[in-house]
């Protein structure tokens, strides 16, 4: 099988995940902050030692401001929920993930409304045209750093610098990027990091971080944290203000091996998907039938349809040679509507470190298959 829907989430992980989760099945198998017991202790310390290297790995202000969650999903949730007020305004990017559209439309019932900042002629997302949207009551802007439908990546430094001027909020959907792009909290001044674990980060499903810089979002979910039991109310701190019950060790552990496996190969990572990447690039820029919308820097995230060939067939016929892509909306109508396909979807190729030349050269034979069937 040739797995190439690693924007979904890797399917191949690095040794040091598999053995996180055996040794969070064995050694640290306990529930960590609920009890005084050693076992209970040891997997309280390894936890905050997880915490601690995704601290560093975005240069977060502490460690108590990384909050475990179980997705992006729900790390995104946390901060637009737990931060917006009746009446606000946001504004996010052509490139936001149904994560985000679907949390701000469900608080229309708050007056809470938002506008949309498309590219630029050159495709990106600048503050010029992020100003024009501003009004007086903007309390957050949000950007999806990297597109998992184009793999296009938005600049944050400039976003962030225009943010902290205008005091407002940023939150950054890091889903696609983290393990990609390097994501640094403090000098891009971001408010919120929305981490999924399973993608670039080689983690296991099932486990996400939101990262918290100079602000303050209240609790969306409640229960037990292991502290203040005897209050009705979740602790006042971070980040048990926001983990609410028994949080995933197994996928803890399985993140921040991922994290450590990237932070130690980040360049190699990135310089085999880039070739790769090229590889069918080239190969799709030539062919005229079929219609490219990702350019070279995509983060292993390309996009494509043909002119004659219905998107779920190609992916279909695809997958009778054991390749595994994506076809749909890839759950970004917005970016669909921008680049023109929000009836059709694209074919979503997403390659990883563990991919290798002969699958993409495999892959394209197929494509040239699919293709003189049907000139």
């Amino acid at each position: 099988m040739i797995y190439l829907d690693n924007a979904a989430t890797t399917h191949k992980k690095p040794l040091k995940t598999i053995f996180s989760v055996l040794k969070a099945l064995t050694i640290y198998n306990a529930n960590p902050s609920r009890g005084s017991h050693t076992l209970s202790i040891k997997t309280s310390l390894k936890i905050e030692e997880c915490r601690e290297n995704i601290k560093n790995f975005v240069n977060a202000p502490t460690t108590a401001s990384v909050v475990y969650t179980y997705n992006c999903t729900e790390a995104i949730n946390y901060a637009i929920q737990g931060t917006l007020n009746y009446g606000d305004h946001v504004i996010i990017t052509t490139f936001e993930h149904n994560a985000v559209l679907r949390t701000l439309a469900n608080l229309k019932q708050k007056n809470i409304d938002y506008s949309v900042v498309k590219p630029n002629t050159n495709g990106e997302i600048t503050v010029k045209d992020i100003q024009k949207l501003q009004k007086n009551n903007t309390k957050m802007i949000i950007i999806n750093q990297t597109s998992n439908v184009i793999g296009k990546t938005t600049d944050i430094y400039k976003i962030g610098k225009y943010c902290k001027e205008n005091n407002i909020l940023l939150l950054t959907d890091c889903a696609q990027s983290a393990g990609h792009k390097k994501i640094n909290m403090t000098k891009n001044n971001i408010n919120f990091v929305a981490l999924a674990g399973h993608k670039g980060l080689y983690g296991t499903q099932g486990i996400g971080a939101l990262i918290i810089n100079n602000a303050s979002p209240s609790p969306i979910k409640f229960g037990g944290s292991g502290s203040n039991s005897k209050s009705e109310s979740m602790p006042d701190y971070y980040p048990d203000k926001l983990e609410a019950g028994t949080i995933n060790v197994v996928g803890i552990l399985a993140l921040d091996a991922g994290i450590r496996f990237v932070q130690k190969k980040q360049e190699k990572i990135n310089k085999k998907i880039d070739k790769l990447s090229k590889i069918l690039i080239d190969y799709l820029k030539e062919e005229k039938n079929y219609i490219l919308y990702s350019q070279y820097d995509c983060c292993g995230v390309v996009s494509f349809n043909h002119r004659k060939i219905e998107t779920a067939h190609i992916v279909d016929e695809l997958n009778k040679y054991n390749i595994c892509v994506r076809g749909g909306l890839h759950c970004a109508p917005l970016a669909h509507s921008y680049i023109g396909t929000i009836d059709t979807g694209t074919v979503r190729v997403s390659i990883s470190y563990f991919n290798n030349k002969y699958e993409i050269k495999k892959l394209i034979k197929v494509l040239n298959k699919i293709n003189n069937k049907n000139r």
